[in-house]
């Protein structure tokens, strides 16, 4: 609450200088076009690596509660155990993970190894096309 009352001040102030909304309104457009940007980045660089990444048949262990804020799923890949890559969601664990066989890529390398499974598939086909469409939107306010 205290930093919406900051921002408020904040644009009075600007207001009373003389500028103009326009200019603050693109300035906070541009902002969101460069976060969206970064995203579709990140999305990118999580789909390639989705394409590098080895099918495999895994048998889930579970969730891990000690790696933080974030837990994780971890699945059993030829006796070895692997972290998906993104975090799990909190909402809808039990309609997302189950305690069966799946099939999930493997993406491993010297030191590093994720798993994709079926959710981290759906979030990033998500996210490439959501904020493809968010850049497409801004784009047309950004110049």
């Amino acid at each position: 609450m205290e930093l919406l009352i900051i921002i408020a001040m904040g644009l009075i102030v600007l207001f009373m200088l003389g500028y103009t909304l326009w200019p603050l309104v693109s300035g906070v457009l541009f902002l969101a076009f460069m976060f969206a940007i970064v995203c579709e980045l990140f999305f990118v660089i999580s789909g390639i690596l989705w394409l590098l990444a080895r099918r495999r048949n895994a048998k889930y262990l579970g969730l891990s509660d000690d790696d933080g804020p974030a837990n994780f799923a971890y699945y059993e890949i030829d006796g070895e155990e692997y972290r998906n890559i993104f975090p799990t969601d909190a909402f809808m664990r039990r309609f997302l993970y189950r305690k069966e066989e799946v099939n999930v890529r493997l993406w491993k390398r010297k030191k590093k190894s994720y798993v994709f499974d079926r959710v981290t598939t759906l979030v990033i086909g998500l996210g490439l096309i959501s904020f493809s469409v968010i850049i497409v939107l801004l784009s047309a306010f950004v110049r």
